[in-house]
């Protein structure tokens, strides 16, 4: 993916919410920080790594029946290598409660003991789950509680506000809105994270988005078009005529024409519903 200029995209309420962490994080025991499993390391916030040096962490990577499994595997076992907690999932099948009582065992015990040793009531972990925009915080926030509970959209900035939550007796968890960083000096990052979603679309040009997704699909998955399309010469038909085709068999006409930038946005949304398989933006080095 190229570099170029950096990518500058920080709205006011981003950075509002980034200086309220700091207040937060004083009475926070463990920290959910919910990473893309298609892309871990784009979808973490480098302002935040600072932040969080000093708390529990757990990296969860959101969204693993969209990713590419052998790859997700791999950033397991990257973290685990790191000697950080990691766990990935489908956010809308697997038990997450579960997951986060199993992850923080450990946490929990010495909490109780303590409360024991002083003579003081059991009382929960205070988590606080974060990250950017439209990895699936608010889908988590849902699952962890077993009900709707926050607002949920496919779209970068949705959650604006914060809100405690009881999620049993052991826990009880604060959700925030999701904050990007001020800038990228790696455009590709940027890219990654407007084929996410997690950054509006139109920061960055849709058919130029597509050509650079198109490049990708070629060189590691190059099958991808195959069963949606019908398009198997992707690693070395020119970008424009495979968006051509694409429009073609969509009818997506402008002036009776194939309107490559309809066929862009087509192909950049299934890539990100995950209609396109299961693939990965990035590997672990």
């Amino acid at each position: 993916m190229p570099k170029e200029k950096e990518v500058h995209f920080f709205p006011g309420h981003m950075a509002r919410a980034l200086r309220e962490m700091d207040g937060y994080l004083k009475v926070i025991d463990l920290v959910v920080e919910v990473l893309d499993s298609r892309a871990p390391l784009s979808s973490e916030n480098p302002l935040l790594r600072g932040k969080l040096s000093n708390k529990a962490t757990i990296h969860l990577l959101s969204k693993s029946d969209f990713s590419d499994p052998d790859v997700t595997e791999s950033w397991l076992e990257f973290y685990r290598r790191k000697g950080e907690r990691a766990i990935a999932g489908n956010l809308k099948k697997a038990n997450f409660l579960s997951l986060l009582k199993t992850s923080s065992n450990d946490m929990l015990s010495k909490k109780r003991e303590k409360e024991k040793k002083f003579g003081m009531k059991p009382q929960p972990i205070r988590v606080m789950v974060v990250g950017i925009p439209n990895v699936g915080k608010s889908t988590l926030i849902n699952n962890l509680r077993g009900k709707k509970v926050a607002v949920v959209g496919n779209k970068a900035g949705v959650t604006r506000s914060e809100q405690w939550i009881k999620l049993s007796e052991d826990f009880i968890l604060l959700d925030t809105p999701g904050v990007l960083p001020m800038n990228y000096p790696d455009k590709s990052q940027a890219i990654r994270l407007a084929l996410l979603g997690s950054m509006r679309e139109e920061v960055l040009p849709t058919h130029d988005l597509a050509c650079v997704l198109l490049d990708y699909l070629g060189q590691n998955y190059p099958d991808s078009l195959v069963d949606r399309f019908s398009i198997s010469n992707i690693q070395s038909a020119e970008k424009d005529q495979v968006l051509r085709s694409i429009a073609l068999k969509r009818g997506l006409l402008e002036k009776g024409e194939p309107s490559l930038e309809k066929a862009s946005y087509l192909l950049i949304k299934e890539f990100k519903d995950g209609i396109l398989g299961r693939i990965s933006l990035e590997r672990p080095a």
